[in-house]
């Protein structure tokens, strides 16, 4: 038996479609913040009804996904992490020709299709909150103990079928402080050629979660050792290495992710710790040897910094106001 706190918008979807004679189960990364003794901030349901039985049961509801998401509008609900609670049938994915969205969906009746299709072992279980038991056919629960981040199955199949999955490996990594196994790190090095396919949005979006962490720092030094970063900011690579005149402990790199870690410790805002990366982002194309300081000089860094960074931000599809 497991119990957690689970509020009423919740078990009022759950309820409901156990009361019409359906299988509810709450299941992936709420789950797993429940077990980690977190507040999820979104709340998603997996059941054997398909999306127009899912429909007749409820008073207010939207459906506008090829995938057969449909969500449960909560109207008197204060709480933005539970106006919408996602409910989406067991299915079973078809191929993913490119790397991105499987290319057809197919509807089941077994809980186990579902959580097979999953990205990693943390977020493949399902939590009954009518029964207080938990589902876990991929050892989810002990990874979690343990504090590592393993797919479910294959490594690069899980990362061909969404090659968006070995960012979101990273991110995990950062946010929550666990470790990538080394064949899943191994998957994502050997494979990093994939996230060539994925929309710029996707990745800013996993990359602004990293900057957000409470580790950036982390996942940054994750991004650079496993060979991602010239796909997010391959502006940021040109840093490595590049030493700084005597005034600096540490070379560029070092500066840049030890500020933006200093800004997350500080729980700045995005804009804060993004000017914190990128503010020496232009000192290795302005160094210079100064013969008469004796060290190396970056003149005018300042002002190379500032247009590199609107370039890396606008290429990131980030809005104008955060640019």
């Amino acid at each position: 038996m497991k119990t957690f706190n689970i509020p009423k918008e919740v078990t009022r979807v759950t309820g409901e479609l156990e009361k019409a004679g359906f299988e509810a189960f709450l299941v992936g990364g709420c789950v797993r913040d429940l077990v980690l003794g977190r507040v999820p901030k979104d709340w998603d349901v997996t059941t054997n009804a398909v999306p127009e039985e899912i429909i007749a049961l409820f008073s207010k509801t939207f459906y506008e996904n090829t995938f057969g998401t449909v969500g449960v509008v909560n109207e008197e609900c204060e709480d933005e992490s539970l106006k919408v609670v996602e409910v989406t049938p067991y299915r079973i994915e078809g191929n993913y020709t490119d790397n991105r969205h499987p290319d057809n969906v197919v509807f089941s009746q077994k809980l186990e299709d579902d959580l097979k299709r999953r990205d990693f072992t943390m977020n493949s279980l399902a939590y009954s909150v009518s029964r207080e038991t938990i589902t876990d056919l991929y050892d989810g629960e002990k990874d979690i103990k343990d504090k590592v981040i393993r797919t479910v199955g294959n490594p690069v199949d899980r990362f061909t079928e969404d090659g968006l999955r070995m960012l979101r490996a990273i991110r995990l990594s950062a946010e929550l402080s666990f470790e990538i196994e080394p064949e899943t790190e191994k998957a994502i090095f050997e494979n990093t050629d994939l996230l060539k396919n994925i929309s710029l949005e996707r990745i800013r979006d996993e990359f602004t979660k990293v900057i957000m962490s409470d580790r950036p720092m982390d996942g940054l030094l994750a991004m650079k050792k496993l060979g991602v970063m010239k796909y997010v900011v391959p502006e940021l690579e040109g840093t490595y290495g590049v030493e700084q005149n005597r005034a600096h402990s540490y070379d560029v790199w070092e500066h840049l992710i030890r500020s933006v870690q200093h800004s997350a410790d500080k729980k700045y805002p995005l804009e804060v710790r993004l000017s914190a990366l990128f503010h020496d982002i232009s000192k290795p194309e302005s160094r210079r040897w100064g013969k008469e300081q004796d060290t190396w000089t970056f003149y005018g860094h300042e002002v190379l910094g500032a247009r590199t960074t609107r370039k890396i931000l606008t290429n990131l599809r980030y809005p104008t106001k955060t640019i």
